[in-house]
């Protein structure tokens, strides 16, 4: 539940929490000198949500059994044209858009674009662990010239992510980040598919949204480049449209990533063209042109650099109330890991997106687990109480009726102060001298923070009698309400007085 209602979260209702407990992470990968600079900058960039990838053919090929890359498919339209099979001598030095121009000239743009869409499988094929990989880096925004779906449906594996498809310019300006943007066309019929040498020429022209954009992304952030070799005509294109509109020096690093084999000239070219080759084949056990262990290796290399408290919250090892188990003991094993893991919590004014996934999706099944607060020993259902609500806060989600029936249930059975008057239901006083041992600093402080967050359940719902009778309540014992809480406290806006003309 994304929108919540106002008054979900906010920084008075935050404890302290203690630093320094490390989150298990994978060994160190290692790498070549060579290399390891580069990747320790891209690593950096990743995690401080400032790289971009572009996708292109070659990484669609890592699906099972693949896809056409560019001498395949100018196989394709020079058999079309000719009649006949290129020689193999002469086959890497086709020209792709050329050959796609002719095809368009002989049999007409549906005929070429339906051979497009019979010869590049789509649904027939599923996204590799590698789209997953891929995505599951906190990547900007995605880039891609590929017609397939692969990284829209990919991304459905994803949880720690939700990537937009843009498919259409119009859609930019509304898309949330991070988007994957489809360049040059998506099946199965987002056209005009860019393909011919005619459709490059006037792309800049006819999809300038989309040129701007990715303008615009190279500005901000690290640029990697994964799915291209050095003589991609997507890939020739693209770097020449940016610098032509950037110029040199303007633009954040371009990294080109994969396993390459490439001539000292076409190195030359690279350098010249303000590229970075990160060639992964320098790694052992890769061989040049094994694109796929090659990205394997980086992906793997990425995560490792991933910061430790980003991955907050870790697996609690209870996810689920054990079938049959005794309620009370399964109360009290989630109550000590949700303890451990608001203890670990980074500080986050507000947890991102995935973070809060993640959370929800290891609370949610608790909401319907609530302890009896009649059969309960003392002090385990406030504390269950006060560390669902800490969590739903951190959700940005706002107090639901059952479990605000709950809270109120715990706040009448327990008075941890020496002032102020408990209900006639208060079953645990802090002035009972039989209860000294219970943990009262504790109790005391679960205490005031469910009574706040009850406070604004009251107003969201329109209670104004019981919100002012809490809001009374609080007054009382206002001297222990942190400095953060009475902001929070006197920020709660209660209810406006209405005045009647003719009284």
């Amino acid at each position: 539940m994304e929108n919540a209602k106002l008054g979900a979260f906010h920084p008075a209702m935050l404890v302290e929490v203690s630093w320094g407990v490390n989150m298990s992470k994978e060994s160190q990968i290692d790498v070549p000198d060579s290399i390891q600079p580069f990747l320790n900058e891209i690593a950096s960039r990743i995690w401080s949500d400032r790289a971009a990838v572009m996708v292109g053919a070659g990484f669609s090929k890592n699906a099972d059994p693949g896809f056409p890359d560019w001498n395949q498919l100018g196989d394709l339209f020079y058999q079309l044209t000719h009649g006949e099979k290129p020689e193999p001598a002469k086959q890497k030095y086709l020209n792709v858009l050329r050959l796609a121009e002719e095809v368009q000239a002989t049999v007409g743009r549906p005929a070429l674009e339906n051979l497009l869409r019979s010869n590049i499988p789509d649904l027939t094929i599923d996204p590799s662990e590698l789209h997953v990989q891929l995505l599951e880096l906190p990547w900007a925004d995605v880039f891609t010239t590929n017609y397939d779906t692969l990284l829209e449906r990919a991304s459905a594996k994803v949880l720690t992510r939700r990537y937009e498809p843009v498919v259409n310019a119009e859609d930019i300006p509304y898309a949330c980040r991070p988007r994957i943007v489809k360049l040059h066309g998506s099946f199965p019929s987002t056209r005009p598919f860019v393909i011919t040498e005619e459709d490059y020429r006037r792309y800049p022209h006819d999809n300038a949204p989309f040129v701007n954009t990715v303008q615009q992304s190279l500005l901000e952030n690290t640029l990697c480049l994964i799915g291209f070799s050095g003589d991609d005509p997507n890939f020739l294109q693209w770097i020449g449209w940016i610098r032509d509109n950037l110029g040199e020096g303007k633009t954040q690093k371009i990294y080109l990533i994969g396993a390459f084999d490439l001539s000292v000239s076409k190195l030359q070219l690279l350098a010249q063209r303000g590229i970075v080759l990160v060639d992964m084949s320098c790694c052992a056990g890769i061989e040049k042109q094994d694109h796929k262990r090659a990205l394997r290796k980086f992906f793997e290399f990425m995560r490792s650099k991933k910061p430790e408290e980003l991955d907050w919250p870790y697996t609690p090892q209870t996810l689920f109330p054990a079938q049959g188990a005794d309620r009370i003991e399964e109360i009290k094993k989630i109550s000590e890991e949700w303890r451990k893991q608001r203890q670990t919590y980074p500080g986050w004014l507000i947890l991102p997106y995935g973070n809060r996934d993640t959370l929800w999706t290891y609370t949610q099944v608790w909401l319907n687990y609530l302890p009896d607060t009649d059969q309960s020993p003392p002090g385990l259902d406030i504390r269950y109480a006060f560390e669902l609500i800490w969590r739903l806060e951190r959700c940005l989600l706002p107090v639901l009726s059952d479990v605000s029936d709950f809270c109120e249930r715990v706040l009448e059975k327990y008075w941890p102060f020496h002032t102020g008057d408990p209900s006639k239901n208060c079953m645990f006083r802090f002035s009972d001298e039989k209860l000294h041992g219970l943990p009262w600093n504790d109790i005391r402080q679960a205490w005031v923070a469910l009574a706040l967050a009850v406070l604004r359940f009251y107003r969201e719902e329109g209670y104004l009698d019981k919100w002012r009778e809490a809001e009374i309540q609080i007054e009382t014992v206002s001297e222990h309400l942190s400095a953060e809480q009475k902001e929070f406290f006197n920020y709660e806006p209660g209810f406006p007085i209405i005045h009647n003309e003719g009284a």
